[in-house]
């Protein structure tokens, strides 16, 4: 029986197809949201936005001493402009990430690419060491957002392996960077100069900047609450209280630090065996070629075998490859190529750990994804600069065995945390 509305006319009928036609907006609405949430950035956009990074990282570094002989620098002084980039890349990503989780990620990308792009320009022009050190820092801190809002845009858009096998193929192309930056960084900087450098990183910035501002939308659609300095940093105490985000952060950051001690004393020794300054980039590209070369291998073993056995997998191999490099040393048959053969499948190792141990490190912390993302990068960064500061030091560029020994203790540690990773319940 009808039901009688008494009003003028009946619009009974009328009244339920409106119902229906709100059901089916609000069902559409709802599933429209859900879809766009789970609309991925482009993969080439988030392989710029991280791995232009690397272009701060390795491109530099071989025009240093012709950047140190024009402003008149010190040894020590023209170090600086690689190890402030680096430190403020670690610091950098502690604030990022958090900020990330409270504000959003695509506006905390855009102002870190922003000043990534800004200070690069600064240090283009700056006229004395002094200066230009700054505007690393400055430089490598907005790089930070870049790198850290970059990888949790990655677990905010896909699943667990999912997620571990698109960082692995951004890690893939990151490490075309720092070999193209080893094996040729010398030779651009001989032609156009080291400021001739530092434009090429200015370009890569604002390419970054403008294809973020223009292709990327929101991932972050569980925000935190907005939180005062001293709960930040309880945050990253509780992180570093969670187990599970300590074995597998600490895997990936121990082997990240012994790839940069590695590239910090091997060429001393390359340059003992006779090898030419080109012939030493070329050398040691070869790890970076074996990096991109595990990343590659690692797309397909993640799926299959599980991440966590996949970083126990490449933290043994990483182990097994520089105690052979030690008992070819021992033996006197480390020739040039001999090392370069070991080094390849270190970086092959690398390739394996470092991605996934990051993902699975990030899935440990819930919704403090960008807190412990920030806090993977600069484990990883602080790591690389203390480690190859203190083998230095200690005189590793003289003594080859006792850097080399440093290395294992790393290796010998990212194999024991990889090993306690697999072991933790999925």
């Amino acid at each position: 029986m009808e039901r009688y509305y008494p009003v003028r006319g009946d619009y009974t009928g009328f009244s339920r197809c409106c119902y229906g036609v709100a059901l089916f907006r609000g069902a559409f609405s709802l599933v429209s949201e859900t879809a766009m949430r789970r609309i991925a950035p482009p993969l080439w956009l988030l392989a710029l936005t991280v791995s232009g990074v690397n272009i701060g990282m390795a491109l530099l570094a071989p025009a240093i001493p012709l950047l140190r002989d024009d402003l008149s620098a010190s040894a020590d002084e023209a170090q600086l402009v690689l190890s402030a980039f680096l430190i403020m890349l670690g610091l950098g990503q502690l604030v990022a990430g958090s900020m990330s989780d409270t504000l959003g990620r695509r506006p905390v990308l855009l102002a870190g690419s922003l000043l990534f792009t800004v200070a690069g320009a600064a240090a283009l022009i700056s006229p004395n060491i002094e200066l230009l050190i700054v505007a690393r820092a400055l430089q490598g801190f907005g790089a930070s957002a870049c790198m850290a809002v970059g990888r949790v845009i990655i677990n905010d858009s896909f699943d667990k392996t999912e997620a571990g096998r698109q960082l692995s193929t951004i890690t893939m192309i990151m490490a075309i960077v720092p070999m193209l930056g080893f094996a040729g960084g010398g030779l651009v900087a001989d032609i156009i100069g080291w400021r001739g450098t530092v434009g090429i990183m200015v370009i890569t910035a604002g390419v970054i900047f403008l294809a973020n501002m223009a292709l990327l939308a929101e991932t972050n659609h569980n925000r935190v609450a907005r939180a005062p300095i001293l709960t930040v940093v309880g945050v990253f105490y509780l992180l570093l209280r969670k187990r599970e985000f300590v074995v597998h952060a600490t895997s990936g950051a121990l082997l990240t630090a012994a790839f940069f001690a590695l590239g910090g004393f091997m060429p001393y020794e390359f340059q003992r065996l006779g090898a030419s300054a080109t012939m030493i980039g070329l050398l040691f590209s070869i790890t970076a070629f074996g990096y991109m070369s595990g990343n590659n291998l690692s797309r397909y073993m993640g799926p299959r075998l599980g991440l966590e056995r996949t970083v126990f997998i490449g933290g043994m191999v990483s182990l097994a490859a520089v105690v052979m490099l030690l008992a070819l040393y021992l033996a006197g048959l480390a020739a040039a190529l001999v090392i370069a053969g070991c080094l390849y499948f270190f970086g092959v190792a690398n390739g394996l750990v470092v991605a996934n141990s990051i993902i699975c490190a990030v899935r440990a912390a819930g919704p403090n994804s960008g807190a412990a993302t920030g806090l993977c990068g600069a484990m990883q960064m602080i790591g690389s600069a203390g480690f190859g500061s203190l083998i230095i030091a200690l005189g590793g560029d003289q003594n080859f065995l006792l850097a080399l020994g440093v290395v294992i203790f790393m290796s010998g540690m990212a194999a024991l945390a990889s090993w306690m990773g697999a072991r933790l319940p999925s």
